[in-house]
């Protein structure tokens, strides 16, 4: 085996562990905490890590009414989008957070995708059209409890971008060329 496999995976190993010696004390502590765990999860495909994150009865609202309940559907949902883009990358510009009572936050986040779409996708086979990270703009609020020791989102209301992902997966040109 490849002598690059193992360097790879021991730079995951050691992110993965710097990520989960961030000891929460505070809101921008929580930030760094839960912007590593979504860029690890996105950009490394580390797709079980949203075990680290979410509360097992955790519910997230999306557009259009679409409501996910449980961390599987979690995990379900961020796979889909990786598959049809498996060079998706995240970046998370703005992330702030509110004490909500003892041991709780809201935390808000403001994030951007970018990829392409060489996977097949819900809408069909890949187009090859690319995610414009400026047109790709995603807004999260969380709810995060501290539960067992452990600093969890229990509820999430998101925003995606998913017209503008749908119109990349269909080769909608008239959407996915339109300036900002």
């Amino acid at each position: 085996m490849s002598m690059v496999c193992f360097d790879l995976s021991a730079q995951l190993h050691a992110k993965e562990q710097a990520l989960r010696s961030i000891q929460v004390t505070d809101g921008e502590s929580l930030c760094a905490y839960l912007k590593g765990f979504w860029e690890f999860i996105y950009n490394h495909k580390m797709f079980g890590s949203v075990y680290e994150i979410y509360a097992d009865n955790v519910e997230v609202h999306r557009e259009n009414g679409f409501v996910l309940r449980d961390i599987p559907a979690v995990e379900h949902e961020v796979m889909r989008l990786c598959s049809a883009f498996p060079d998706l990358k995240v970046e998370i510009p703005a992330i702030f957070a509110a004490p909500n009572g003892e041991n709780a936050y809201r935390v808000w986040m403001r994030y951007y995708f970018s990829g392409t779409n060489t996977g097949p996708s819900i809408y069909g086979p890949p187009t090859g059209l690319e995610l414009q990270k400026e047109k790709a703009l995603n807004i999260s609020s969380f709810h995060v409890e501290k539960m067992d020791g452990e600093w969890l989102i229990t509820f999430e209301t998101t925003g995606l971008c998913c017209d503008y992902i749908r119109a990349v997966c269909t080769g909608d040109q008239s959407f996915t060329t339109l300036e900002l």
